[in-house]
């Protein structure tokens, strides 16, 4: 739907941020740290100091060592542990990244409200060993909207990046982008399997803002209108949005290519007016990752789900046999063929049984490239 892939991900390494480790200087001015030893060049104010009158001091490696507290410049008392610089090409921030961007709250607080108790856990243990188990235990525990909340400091979201581009670090290393699309398709994925209708996938949606594309086109306040609608409807607008998928959607689609030859398919599916702009925006388009295929037994193989109920569904995936080499359809048309000549509803059946969501399309290629030829409508002679 959009252009180039390989352009894309050109451009998308180019527009990344490298994100190594947070260092004091990359934290805002106005916050304050605590140094157990006080360099002579700065008069002592308290036991705290803002970031803005250590920069002051030249021997940035000695200030470093000495800082053991952090807090905001207007919290009180209140402050935490914290040993900087604070790494982050590791394990532990790949999995707050994708739960943040996937789950969290960062632009007001830093909180996370799902009804899981797993991702309470993991936000827990990632503020524990990202920067100190002082931190993890300011963090409360409510509910809110009837789904159970978990709110750390705010002061983190000013200490932890979380950048709409995928970070360098997690793109250019297989295990952290592992630990990161799995804990980003637990949160957004789901596979779906349906062995009745012949349904076999695996997709992950998010949302993106396209109210800055809106002129006068006016919505129903939280009805959802499908691309199919939006094609016939407002074309001016999808010519608009058809290229302008969510950063972190495509950020996740450049991983499982780059790092487990996993093939996907990226679509817009939707967009809707919502009540408020506080988390997507006022207007929103949804996009959805598709794995089908044999696709989808890499996927469960390299990554998978970390619940035991989607992890049970992927199990069951894995029961269905789908095909492995190039033109393996060709063979089904081998197999329901009678002396060259074969029906489209046969063939339509046979893919359908192992994955393939619109199996018509081969017979359009196949027609094309002159290895299979109509007869008349549903009906077709072998060429090849």
């Amino acid at each position: 739907m959009f252009k180039n892939f390989n352009l894309s991900i050109k451009e998308y390494i180019r527009d990344s941020p490298k994100l190594d480790k947070i260092n004091w200087q990359d934290i805002p001015d106005s916050i304050k740290l605590k140094l157990d030893i006080f360099p002579d060049e700065i008069k002592k104010f308290g036991n705290f100091i803002t970031i803005r009158r250590l920069k002051l001091v030249k021997k940035d490696k000695k200030v470093a060592k000495n800082i053991i507290g952090i807090k905001r410049s207007m919290t009180g008392n209140k402050w935490f542990k914290i040993k900087l610089p604070i790494m982050l090409k590791n394990k532990v921030y790949s999995t707050l990244y994708a739960l943040m961007i996937s789950e969290g709250s960062y632009k007001t607080e830093f909180s996370l409200n799902v009804p899981e108790k797993e991702f309470h856990d993991l936000f827990r243990n990632c503020i524990k060993n990202l920067i100190s188990e002082e931190a993890a235990n300011l963090i409360r525990i409510d509910y809110n909207k009837q789904f159970l909340r978990s709110r750390a400091p705010a002061i983190i979201r000013h200490i932890i990046p979380f950048p709409e581009h995928i970070p360098l670090t997690i793109l250019k290393n297989r295990e952290l982008a592992r630990e990161y699309l799995k804990v980003a398709f637990e949160a957004e994925g789901s596979p779906i399997l349906n062995k009745s209708k012949c349904k076999r996938y695996i997709k992950l949606s998010r949302y993106t803002d396209i109210s800055s594309f809106i002129s006068n086109e006016k919505f129903t306040l939280k009805k959802r209108i499908y691309v199919n609608a939006i094609k016939v409807k407002y074309p001016k607008l999808f010519e608009k949005i058809k290229e302008h998928p969510p950063k972190i959607l495509l950020g996740e689609q450049i991983l499982l290519k780059k790092h487990f030859d996993i093939d996907t398919k990226l679509q817009l599916e939707a967009i809707r007016k919502n009540k408020t702009d506080l988390r997507a925006g006022k207007i929103t388009a949804r996009w959805v990752l598709f794995i089908y295929a044999h696709n989808i037994n890499k996927f469960i193989k390299e990554i998978g789900f970390i619940s035991k109920k989607k992890n049970g569904i992927c199990t069951e995936m894995m029961k269905i046999k789908t095909r492995r080499p190039k033109y393996y359809n060709l063979k089904i048309i081998n197999k329901i063929q009678k002396d060259k000549f074969f029906y489209s509803k046969a063939f339509v059946k046979e893919m359908k049984k192992i994955g393939y969501k619109s199996p018509r399309c081969y017979l359009q290629r196949f027609s094309k490239q002159g290895l299979i030829k109509k007869i008349s409508r549903g009906y077709y002679k072998i060429i090849f």
